[in-house]
């Protein structure tokens, strides 16, 4: 009896439910922001053609990445009651 791929991806499948259970929104997060990272630099390079005049303002207008990160928005929300983090 041999174990496939199948088996294998079912297998650790079953052990990150079990042991990454806190991890994943966590994982899921950090998946999110490298989507949009990688979303931003491929938008970038699609303007790369544009005049040095508008790559300055568009330079200019951006945040930068700890002023992003930083920001509410990116902040886990948490329940005002105790301070927990809401999953």
């Amino acid at each position: 009896m041999s174990v496939g791929p199948l088996e294998i991806g079912i297998l650790v499948l079953v052990i990150v439910l079990l042991f990454g259970a806190r991890k994943l929104p966590e994982l899921a997060r950090s998946l999110g922001r490298s989507m949009r990272i990688f979303k931003s630099e491929v938008n970038e390079m699609k303007d790369e053609n544009n005049s040095p005049k508008q790559q300055g303002q568009i330079a200019q207008s951006k945040q930068t990445d700890e002023e992003f990160w930083n920001s509410p928005e990116m902040q886990p929300r948490t329940n005002p009651v105790d301070g927990t983090r809401n999953q």
